[in-house]
């Protein structure tokens, strides 16, 4: 007779569901992967065999494993991992220790590539800006390259442009460009995606070598699973880097179920052979999911498209954007049509990155478009925008009726709500900037996320940001009216991404015949005051298909 007790049991604390059948359980049993059973304690236990683990929770709380909706695993792999020049500001506040930090870097590696990731000269406030004349200084004979935390700019010596091949004559790729001054020499200054990852390909050294990038993505996934996570979109996959994406997924012990979006570029829409692989099953711990367009950049480089103005302020006086009422996006709304048309008739779900109103609706016209013959099959495509900074309730309305869907960068506000406020807009724009609320009453199943290495990656901080729109550094809060519930926002890094990625039928909650993605809280969050989530709530274990992949 075959068994069919569970292999594992968690009871001694409280399940939080996500199930609105059953919000709330005593005890979880799993067995082959999948959830067995959901309910009170007694009848759950009674499923017990003789080989069946009890985990007692001790008072800890069960949550479905967190979705991050929007990471960058591959680039947590290629940019940050040990033993990367990491000079982010969440890991180097002070400008005078990354220029050291790079420094050192250049003097360990006498004449080799140096890449120092994460700069921000908006919390790092005693850090210059990068020129070409200053990288030279600090690294004459080599390639050094220096890439902002927010991955839209990067700045190069005259090493590097000569590795790369960027003289007066190279063009800008689609969607990006190579600054230049008066005399049209590039000043080593690049901007958004091609332009970025040209100079990125000169400094990549070994990071890209099979077995170090395979060491680099498992040390990635392990940082995923430390704070509860079980499922992340890798938001901009280069196709090359696909198959080293399936060995790690195929590598016994994999911590972390990835979905890829493929980087939109005109290239790919052109090849019309190319036909969306398909949605894979949760149980392949790989797929691909769409293809990822950067419409404009980021506010933090004066790089989006509103219809406000930036403040006149010394941080915006840098900026191109202080020469206009906004900047330009990286596509014209017609360029932008013709590739959300060719990616979506090959069937691909898309997704466009923008904060900018201006930028917004021309997206949102690019998905009319796309979707006018067979409305139908646009909204079946869950074609989805991302961060969404500066999104009025008007243009969430309208996204909803086209059957778009929405995550924001919710941490923005506690990393950056400051700067928001002080430097870049003011404080009108800074309380309805990340409008979670009004994209929720749109009737969006909104997600929210860390944006990988853009800031740490961690839902339960996410989630706290979204309940007190709070900076933490200074106490301010940013915008009381744009708040959410704590179910709702748990919601929003579970069931809401686990639908946005096509996976809602089998993860992102606790129900019988799901996967057995999983997170244990230290404390039941509803218990917890809502800025002190991140800690006294923090993750203590994580199990993929019933597999723990962390424990405290």
């Amino acid at each position: 007779m075959r068994d069919t007790a569970p292999d594992l049991i968690l009871t001694g604390g409280p399940v939080l569901t996500m199930d609105p059948a059953r919000p709330r359980a005593e005890a979880l049993a799993v067995r082959a992967g999948t959830i067995a059973a959901v309910g009170g304690r007694a009848e759950v236990l009674a499923l017990r065999g003789p080989r069946t683990e009890v985990v007692d929770l001790a008072g800890r709380a069960l949550l479905p494993g967190f979705v991050e909706a929007h990471g960058h695993p591959t680039m947590m792999a290629l940019a940050v991992a040990p033993p990367a020049v990491d000079v982010r500001p969440f890991t180097v506040p002070a400008g005078a220790d990354v220029s050291a930090l790079i420094r050192a870097a250049v003097a360990a590696a006498p004449g080799e590539p140096v890449c120092a990731y994460g700069i921000d000269p908006l919390l790092q406030r005693d850090l210059p800006v990068p020129t070409r004349r200053a990288l030279d200084a600090l690294c004459p004979d080599a390639p050094l390259v220096v890439v902002s935390n927010s991955g839209h700019a990067a700045w190069a010596n005259t090493a590097a442009l000569r590795a790369a091949g960027i003289t007066r004559d190279t063009p800008d790729p689609a969607g990006a460009r190579f600054l230049r001054d008066a005399d049209g020499e590039p000043t080593g200054e690049a901007h958004e995606g091609g332009a970025v990852e040209a100079l990125l390909w000169v400094v990549a050294g070994d990071r890209v070598r099979p077995e170090r990038l395979a060491a680099s993505l498992d040390w990635a996934y392990a940082e995923h699973a430390r704070v509860g996570i079980t499922t992340a979109a890798d938001m901009s996959t280069e196709p090359s880097f696909v198959p080293a994406l399936r060995a790690a997924a195929a590598r016994p012990g994999a911590a972390l179920r990835v979905r890829s979006y493929l980087i939109g570029t005109p290239e790919l829409a052109a090849d019309s052979g190319r036909r969306f692989p398909g949605h894979a099953p949760a149980e392949d711990l790989f797929g691909v999911s769409g293809v990822k367009l950067w419409a404009e950049g980021t506010a933090f480089q004066g790089t989006i498209a509103t219809s406000f103005p930036f403040l006149d302020s010394a941080a915006t006086r840098g900026m191109e954007a202080i020469r206009c009422a906004h900047a330009p996006m990286n596509y014209t709304p017609e360029q932008l049509a013709e590739l959300v048309a060719a990616f979506t008739a090959q069937g691909y779900p898309m997704a466009c990155h923008v904060h900018g109103d201006v930028t917004f609706e021309a997206v949102l016209d690019a998905y009319a478009k796309a979707g006018a013959d067979d409305p139908g099959r646009l909204r079946a495509l869950r074609p989805r925008m991302e961060h969404c900074g500066a999104v009025t309730p008007d243009q969430y309305r309208r996204a909803a009726g086209l059957g778009a869907t929405v995550s924001l960068f919710m941490d923005h506000i506690r990393w950056w709500g400051d700067v928001l406020a002080d430097d870049l807009f003011g404080a009108e724009v800074t309380d309805r900037w990340m409008a979670v609320r009004s994209a929720w009453d749109a009737g969006h199943r909104v997600s929210l996320h860390n944006d990988g290495v853009c800031s740490p990656t961690d839902p339960l901080s996410s989630v706290a940001t979204a309940l007190t729109r709070r900076t933490p550094a200074s106490g301010r809060v940013h915008g009381t009216a744009e708040v959410l519930t704590l179910g709702e926002a748990l919601r929003a890094v579970t069931t809401n991404p686990a639908w946005q990625l096509h996976l809602d039928d089998e993860i992102g909650m606790l129900r019988p015949g799901m996967r057995a993605d999983l997170a244990v809280l230290a404390r039941d969050p509803y218990t917890v005051p809502p800025a002190l989530l991140p800690d006294e709530a923090a993750v203590t274990a994580t199990y993929l298909g019933g597999r723990p992949t962390w424990t405290e």
